[in-house]
């Protein structure tokens, strides 16, 4: 699905002379898979919005594991703050799949900040939310086990999606085995032997790129 810049929350309830302000100063750019955007450590000079596909936000720890901390989707953004000079990206972009996201300087981001106080309480709105999920990873990666959050992730997925199939919940995965272990914090040989396990209590079924949560309730009572 491709945004239209008209729908990206972000710029939801500015005025016209504002949101052609603002579309006069994106610049759109196409990634391929596995494509990086910006690295972690790399002086932050823009914000990026995706128009469609898929960029995960992650970290890399010191023996070279990946973090995933987000997977933003079109009309997401990054909402870093290259204000200051001396700031810095906390994480990396890759694209997860083909996209095309649009990019703000930060010198036009700034000045937009700064003189539209809608655009600046959608920031601190999207800061908050962000905040509270990073949290909450926090939360998960030090005080749960590998199965406990890889049900967790799976409950999430599922609420997020609205599939239905043959009147089970089905949710479609469009993460790999590795994606899903960089997401939870968890080897990924451990997330499928997980896996392994929910499919032979019944729990799930596994199906190639589909996972059917043939027992929802069941779940719930391992978290």
């Amino acid at each position: 699905m491709a945004m239209v810049l008209r729908e990206v929350p972000l710029f939801q309830g500015l005025l016209e002379s504002e949101f052609e302000l603002i579309r006069g100063c994106l610049i759109e750019k196409a990634f391929r898979k596995r494509e990086m955007l910006f690295h972690e450590g790399s002086p932050c000079e823009r914000i990026f919005i995706v128009r469609e596909g898929r960029v995960k936000l992650y970290r890399t720890s010191s023996s070279g594991r990946e973090q995933i901390l987000e997977v933003l989707g079109p009309g997401d953004t990054c909402a870093c703050n290259p204000g200051s000079r001396a700031w810095f990206c906390a994480s990396s972009a890759e694209a997860l799949t083909p996209c095309k996201a649009w990019f703000l300087s930060r010198d036009h981001y700034v000045r937009m900040v700064q003189t539209n106080s809608g655009l600046s309480h959608a920031l601190n709105k999207i800061f908050a939310e962000r905040l509270h999920c990073f949290s909450a990873l926090i939360e998960e990666v030090s005080l749960k086990d590998t199965k406990k959050r890889l049900v967790k992730f799976l409950l999430d997925m599922l609420e997020e999606s609205a599939t239905q199939a043959a009147g089970r919940d089905a949710l479609l995965i469009s993460f790999t085995r590795e994606e899903i272990a960089q997401r939870i914090g968890a080897a990924r040989e451990t997330v499928a032997r997980c896996l392994s396990q929910l499919k032979r209590s019944r729990l799930i079924d596994v199906r190639p790129r589909q996972i059917v949560i043939r027992d929802r309730a069941g779940l719930e009572k391992l978290l």
